[in-house]
């Protein structure tokens, strides 16, 4: 059914809009055809011809061309602009366009929920850029019978833009799912999945947005690449808390995480050990019951913040590589287990000391590192019992003597445990030791 209906929308002062496309860490240039999902040159600009779907709980309004309504489904079928606004308590949102058609939503408060099938499915297109309007919410939610792999499901190139807020529930498997890769700009998202939060089968780029992500499976998945260029990104249930195969963070990017397995897994799957995890800037906080961090290939760090709540249990490690960690730059605080530990590799251009304890230390007390003049380097309360340290810092030089201390308190604010211009009271002295060269290691008591 296709009535006219006319919504009372402040869309016309988006016409024209270009939202100006910054780095993405992918070739803006490429062809749409390409493999992976690139930025285009007029991805975030609105066609002047906008057709308007409303949904109206059990019945969907078309107004222009493009698109059909049946019952509870509105379907678009060509490439434009499309404003969806409205709510449906069992209905769906198809994009099923020509292989070559860029289609481009405009979700403006848009709520479909659909207890058989992904309330956003997009079966056919180029590519879908999704705009979430300024100052709306919109949802969407799936029922345990969807068989989709995800409540918004596209089977080709997704990217989403706008400052408004979209939040996902799937109940059956996946959140946010793309087979053809993923870029998302900005916007505020909430999902909860059965199965992974946000997924894409190809590339996955993050360029900011903040993100609250709960979800069964991986919280965040890029089959073959994840990049961050920014976000605000809390993860506070997975199985495993990012993966990709070849994983980068750069600056302007806050994630922190919680994962009954590996925190961060830079793994392609296919046992091969030449994967990558690439810290550039940014921070990033992990409490993972098995490998902190765990790179099936390499690690290298030039920048930022890394603080792990690693694992009890011996099986796994804090830090878990199969070639070479070689850090040249930023903060790396680890604790864990020791029967697995790892410390950075002597080709390190910045000094790291490797602890081991004789016995495990409780949760929440401190582990407090000095210079020679009382200067502390490192104020840390760990989140976990842990029996092994791994801290590397700037502010470590070869030939100087430091102090390693156990207990005492500490004033002033922590961010997941670990303190910024905190006054130490002194508990137990530890360790007297001095930097050797790029790893030093000690054993503790």
């Amino acid at each position: 059914m296709t009535k006219s209906k006319y919504p009372l929308l402040a869309l016309l002062l988006l016409l024209g809009l270009f939202y100006s496309c910054e780095d993405s860490g992918v070739d803006p240039e490429q062809d749409s055809t390409a493999e992976t999902n690139v930025e285009e040159s007029d991805d975030y600009a609105f066609d002047t011809d906008i057709t308007y779907i409303v949904l109206d709980g059990t019945a969907v309004y078309v107004t222009g061309s493009g698109a059909t309504a049946e019952g509870t489904v509105a379907t678009i079928t060509t490439a434009g602009t499309y404003s969806v606004s409205g709510s449906l308590t069992n209905g769906q949102l198809i994009i099923d366009a020509a292989a070559t058609d860029k289609v481009k939503v405009m979700l403006n408060g848009a709520n479909i929920a659909n207890s058989s099938n992904a309330p956003l499915w997009v079966k056919s297109a180029a590519k879908v850029v999704l705009y979430l309007a300024p100052e709306t919410e919109n949802s969407l939610t799936d029922g345990s019978a969807n068989s989709r792999e995800g409540a918004l499901y596209s089977a080709t190139k997704l990217s989403l833009f706008g400052t408004g807020a979209l939040s996902v529930t799937a109940n059956a498997d996946g959140g946010m799912v793309s087979a053809g890769g993923m870029i998302i700009k900005e916007g505020v998202y909430t999902v909860s999945a059965a199965g992974s939060a946000i997924k894409s089968d190809k590339n996955l780029v993050i360029d900011g947005g903040t993100f609250t992500l709960a979800a069964g499976n991986d919280g965040i998945h890029g089959e073959e690449s994840l990049t961050f260029n920014g976000g605000d990104i809390l993860i506070s249930r997975s199985e495993e808390g990012v993966e990709s195969a070849e994983i980068t963070i750069n600056s302007g990017t806050r994630i922190q995480l919680t994962a009954t397995d590996d925190g961060l897994n830079a793994s392609s799957g296919d046992d091969s050990s030449e994967n990558h995890f690439y810290m550039r800037g940014g921070y990033l906080y992990i409490n993972a019951a098995g490998d902190g961090i765990d790179a099936n290939g390499y690690i290298e760090m030039t920048g930022g913040i890394v603080v792990v709540d690693g694992p009890t249990a011996s099986g796994n490690g804090a830090i878990d590589y199969d070639k070479t960690f070689t850090i040249s730059g930023g903060l790396l605080v680890a604790v864990g287990s020791s029967g697995m530990a790892q410390a950075p590799s002597q080709s390190s251009t910045q000094n790291v000391v490797k602890v081991s304890f004789g016995s495990a230390k409780q949760a929440g007390h401190l582990v407090h590192v000095q210079d020679s003049n009382g200067n502390g380097l490192l104020t840390f309360s760990p989140a976990k019992s842990y029996q092994s340290l791994l801290f590397s810092s700037p502010s470590l030089s070869t030939g100087s003597a430091y102090q390693l201390y156990l207990g005492g308190g500490a004033s002033g604010t922590a961010t997941n445990g670990l303190f910024e211009d905190a006054a130490y009271t002194a508990g137990t002295l530890s360790n007297s030791f001095t930097i050797s060269g790029s790893v030093t290691t000690l054993n503790a008591n």
